[in-house]
């Protein structure tokens, strides 16, 4: 099992529809089984891309699952870790953990406290596994399970690289844009370093290995004569210089957004845009599967 953080300090980049494509291509064009949970608290794209039937409850916060927000929840309230949580399974073929509007709460600041010093960091450590526990305590084991996550720097987000053997940072080819990459990069590698410290110092037992980060991967670049235009392509040289950059990119177009307006994949949306997306997402979905093994 492979599993993967989609991350982004800035929303409106692409990351949630890589995301999605990207596990409906895992499993439609390479047989592989999938899960994916939506963190993304406040959008929720994925889940009513795969749900749209929930999309009201999940406005209203109303949904009836158990969702990532309770195990969190557990921790606040000094009660006994239960990882178990809802997966529901949606008609493209991947399983998903639906989105929470109430992660937007969540927080360290909430974790009782004592005079302990050890005992504390022992309490912000449970806080960082998380996710990771309930993606271990699956009754279904998955090829991949990629997690979608809110454009912020969270103790949310902590908690997913944290889970996440590889993450990659989706990202529209401006400088507005991809300026954030290095901080994701740079918060990754504080999570690494957190958690060696801990292991060092107050848990020597635990097995972790630290989260790679992957590459930044251009959404909605502009092409002429069929490669990316000049600002796209200065930008795709400068991503290269902070970290790892995919080959494979996924231009702008009418396909992806009637796509969305349809709530299914570009796959199965008819039109020249689309069928040029949908290529270029089966082969963003096979480079992924080599950097992200």
């Amino acid at each position: 099992m492979t599993v993967i953080g989609f991350v982004s300090e800035k929303g409106g980049v692409g990351k949630t529809t890589a995301c999605y494509h990207i596990a409906v291509g895992l499993r439609r064009f390479h047989k592989k089984s999938v899960l994916v949970i939506d963190a993304d608290y406040q959008r929720g794209g994925i889940t009513g891309r795969l749900f749209p039937e929930l999309i009201e409850q999940f406005r209203h916060g109303t949904l009836p699952d158990v969702t990532l927000f309770a195990k969190f929840q557990q921790l606040y309230s000094a009660t006994t870790f239960d990882p178990t949580v809802t997966v529901r399974t949606a008609s493209v073929g991947v399983d998903a953990i639906v989105a929470d509007t109430r992660l937007a709460n969540v927080t360290t600041d909430k974790l009782p406290s004592t005079n302990n010093i050890v005992e504390n960091n022992l309490s912000l450590l449970r806080h960082l596994k998380v996710i990771r526990e309930v993606i271990d305590n699956l009754e279904k084991s998955y090829d991949y399970v990629l997690i979608d996550s809110h454009p912020e720097i969270s103790d949310v987000l902590r908690s997913i690289i944290y889970a996440s053997d590889h993450c990659v940072s989706p990202v529209k080819l401006d400088l507005q844009s991809s300026v954030g990459v290095p901080t994701v990069v740079a918060e990754i590698g504080t999570v690494n370093n957190d958690v060696a410290l801990m292991k060092a110092t107050i848990d020597k037992s635990l097995a972790y290995n630290p989260t790679a980060f992957a590459g930044a991967m251009g959404m909605m670049a502009r092409e002429y004569a069929g490669v990316p235009k000049q600002t796209e392509a200065d930008e795709i040289r400068r991503l290269r210089r902070a970290g790892t950059v995919f080959n494979e990119y996924v231009t702008e177009g009418d396909g992806i957004r009637r796509a969305a307006q349809e709530r299914l994949p570009v796959y199965d949306i008819s039109g020249a845009n689309a069928v040029k997306q949908s290529g270029q997402f089966q082969r963003l979905t096979s480079e992924f599967i080599t950097k992200c093994p």
